[in-house]
């Protein structure tokens, strides 16, 4: 059942990951534009985000059990003094089991904030790019010279108010870029945890074969 829920986890980190590539991949802005309005308006797409955020609590108590677990096997581990080696390799196989749950639920859950704040920020991004083409397109005015200097006063501003809201997104984005590096280096120690655990498993194995010849 267990096996089954982390399942479950490690599928709907794929579909994070794969959305997020989505947003952050180069497009035209008519279409990532497109994909944002739909993304906000869509009811099958409200509804998406309204089972994620569901899924988001039951992870948030696997990764408090994964902790709980972890704490509990490093506690026996200082407690009892092994040695059998087969039980001090049971041991070990325990803890990367926890540290990989709570590895794979916290990424998750790190990645799901990550993957909302993209999307908030994409969609602040399309719509300053279009607040900004707008004040730039000229327009004709017929009501005298106070008229249209009051009007390229009005559009000056519009512009100062679009640079002050880009150099803010330029700012998060590079707060999204920090947070990357650091779901990378999570996934690096994840994949290092895994090999541990594959020596381990051949080490077992081989101690077991050894016993059955003795």
């Amino acid at each position: 059942m267990a096996t089954l829920q982390y399942t479950g986890v490690f599928a709907l980190l794929l579909a994070e990951i794969f959305v997020f590539v989505l947003l952050i991949l180069p497009m035209p802005t008519r279409w990532k534009r497109a994909m944002i309005t739909w993304s906000s308006r869509s009811v099958v797409a409200q509804r998406v985000f309204y089972s994620v955020r569901i899924a988001f609590g039951f992870i948030l108590l696997l990764f408090c059990d994964a902790v709980m677990r972890l704490r509990k096997v490093d506690q026996e581990k200082h407690k009892t003094r092994l040695v059998d080696e087969h039980a001090l390799c049971q041991m070990k196989v325990q803890q990367f089991y926890a540290q990989r749950n709570t590895y794979l639920t916290g990424i998750t859950m790190f990645l799901g904030l990550i993957l909302i704040s993209t999307h908030s920020l994409i969609a602040q991004l399309v719509a300053s790019e279009g607040n900004a083409s707008a004040a730039n397109t000229p327009r004709l005015t017929t009501s005298g010279p106070g008229s249209s200097k009051a009007e390229n006063e009005r559009l000056k501003g519009q512009l100062a108010d679009a640079h002050k809201e880009l150099d803010e997104l330029k700012r998060k984005d590079r707060d999204v870029e920090t947070l990357k590096k650091q779901a990378d280096s999570s996934h690096k120690e994840y994949m290092r945890l895994a090999d541990e655990c594959e020596d381990l498993r051949k080490k077992l194995s081989a101690t077991n074969e050894s016993k059955k010849d003795a």
